[in-house]
């Protein structure tokens, strides 16, 4: 286990122009997946800028599949890739010196029609329109805003998530899906194969670290996962695969999962198991917050030995952290810098005794 000092380690060497340094390969959406790339940021680029020649170290996947608020709105009247999740990555990379990032998450509070719009959506939508090419409009918003790294859309085309429940329902469009209520037993994806960027699969193929989560299960980690193109590329991967488990429980959607229930349900939709390590928190959550969360149908995920021994003999290491970091607005956020360590630490050991994994995949 991580001690809450412990430094966090040089992922890359001092010379920012160096090539040898691990690529790392971010998935997922929701606000877990750029918490994870506001921790890796400063530490994959030390100097704080990028060339066109390093840019590609640090790579966000990100879900595509929303249908609410802004996004959603955007997406049913330009048939677009929804840019909500996206738009937070690219702020969360922003350059520090970037005087538009915060501009770039600006909402609208009034207007006619403009109600609830972030300008970064609405931006990426213009952007979108004008290329023909959502994936190249994502790039351009982020030479914009001095991106540190590179955020590619999961899907190139319009997903709609699909579920079916254990009392028969049978729902579509995530907004709807995440607030049902009930057991999910299956999650799919409309289209079943949906096109994926080769740049996707390129990210994938020369990662040394693919990082899964944290996240909605069944809303932000699933579905880039159960994208063939992408479940195939970490299943064949070269790389550390690591899941990095929720602090908490998700009300209507993982009500009592234990981490382990976490990994066999990503197992059962994938029909194989994809990581080698998971990073777990070990951390107090304040009671006062955790009181907040159990008004909400949500609790703690503690793990204990039982389930590390389980965990064990899944295949799976487990790495212990206390990851609790309370968020300004009263919610229960991973500590960025703390995780950042993690993930940086287990890359340490990807370039040497992790060469040989667990499973499948091959040396």
């Amino acid at each position: 286990m991580l001690p809450e000092s412990a430094p966090v380690p040089a992922l890359v060497q001092s010379d920012p122009k160096s090539g040898s340094a691990p690529r790392v390969v971010a998935i997922g959406g929701g606000t877990g997946l750029p918490n994870i790339l506001r921790g890796l940021c400063p530490v994959v680029f030390p100097e704080g800028v990028t060339t066109d020649a390093t840019r590609d170290r640090l790579v966000a996947i990100v879900a595509t599949s929303d249908d609410g608020g802004s996004s959603g709105r955007l997406r049913a009247t330009f048939n677009m890739i929804p840019p909500g999740d996206i738009r937070n990555c690219l702020a969360a990379l922003a350059s520090d010196r970037s005087e538009i990032a915060d501009l770039f998450q600006h909402r609208f509070g009034s207007g006619e029609g403009l109600t609830g719009h972030a300008i970064g959506n609405l931006l990426l939508a213009a952007l979108n329109e004008v290329t023909g090419d959502f994936a190249q409009a994502v790039d351009l918003a982020g030479r914009m805003l001095g991106a540190r790294g590179v955020v590619l859309p999961a899907t190139s085309e319009v997903v709609t998530l699909v579920a079916e429940f254990s009392d028969g329902r049978v729902l579509t469009g995530e907004t709807s899906i995440a607030g049902a209520g009930g057991t999910i037993m299956r999650l799919s994806l409309l289209p079943e194969r949906p096109a994926c960027s080769f740049r996707v699969v390129d990210a994938l193929k020369r990662a040394d670290v693919i990082v899964a989560g944290p996240g909605s299960l069944y809303t932000s980690i699933l579905p880039p996962l159960l994208v063939a193109d992408v479940a195939d590329g970490i299943w064949s991967s070269r790389a550390i695969r690591i899941l990095v488990a929720n602090l908490m429980t998700e009300a209507g959607e993982t009500d009592n999962f234990s981490l382990l229930d976490h990994l066999l349900t990503i197992e059962r939709h994938l029909g194989r198991q994809l990581f080698d390590c998971v990073i777990y928190n070990t951390g107090p959550v304040p009671d006062s917050l955790a009181a907040s969360y159990a008004n909400r149908g949500a609790r703690p995920i503690v793990t204990g030995a039982f389930e590390l021994n389980a965990l064990e003999r899944f295949g799976v290491r487990a790495i212990g952290v206390p990851l609790v970091s309370e968020h300004p607005a009263g919610k229960i956020r991973h500590h960025p810098d703390r995780l950042a360590s993690a993930i940086t630490a287990l890359a340490h050991g990807k370039l040497g005794a992790w060469r040989v994994r667990v499973g499948a995949g091959g040396v």
